[in-house]
């Protein structure tokens, strides 16, 4: 099994070490490093990371600054943004200087977990909540790469304890989720979401 080496970099004490003990339960992850600033970021940073969980405001500086100094040095690296901002126009701006990925600090711990699965398979995600999703869009306005996997999981006949399974998160999140796709697509049914999903080209 391939382990995601993860590096905190977050300077709320307590929260980190929070994240860090749920992350390391995990049998695919560890914490590689851990920071609590940009300078001791730059001082741990090596080509061994996989996945920097990022907080966006730090006592030295912006985050975006590291993400763009580390990624000029370590292209490989995958970012996720542990953030409190909801501006479109800010996350656009993240995703330029190299994040892959935005959650909120309020979200649950699962979807931490998904940001750093996919983002480390070379994937993108916004929290839905965050109300960016077109900015990943690749197929309509209002549909992140996240919800597309989902419709198009749908159509294969699997369950949905399976499907979230292989999406790393819970049948409660994965129900979650399919009740926003349902009602961006205005139907009541996951039978109709499937036949208009089928109609937008987003599964065949």
């Amino acid at each position: 099994m391939e382990i995601i080496k993860i590096m905190l970099v977050e300077d709320h004490n307590v929260f980190r070490q929070g994240l860090k003990k749920l992350l390391e339960l995990e049998d695919n992850m560890t914490v590689a490093e851990e920071a609590g600033s940009i300078s001791e970021a730059l001082q741990k940073a090596n080509e061994d990371i996989d996945v920097v969980l990022l907080d966006i405001g730090l006592p030295d500086g912006d985050g975006l600054e590291l993400c763009s100094r580390l990624k000029d040095k370590y292209p490989g690296i995958k970012f996720v943004a542990l953030t409190t901002y909801d501006d479109v126009v800010y996350i656009k701006k993240a995703m330029e200087c190299g994040v892959n990925g935005f959650v909120p600090k309020y979200a649950f711990y699962e979807e931490i977990k998904s940001a750093i699965l996919m983002t480390s398979r070379g994937g993108s995600y916004i929290y839905p909540g965050l109300g960016a999703d077109k900015l990943l869009n690749l197929s309509e306005p209002g549909f992140s790469d996240f919800e597309i996997n989902i419709l198009q999981l749908m159509a294969s006949g699997k369950t949905q304890k399976e499907m979230a399974d292989q999406l790393f998160i819970s049948l409660s999140t994965f129900r979650r989720r399919l009740n926003g796709i349902c009602s961006k697509l205005k139907v009541s049914t996951v039978e109709e979401a499937l036949t208009l999903a089928v109609k937008k080209g987003f599964i065949k």
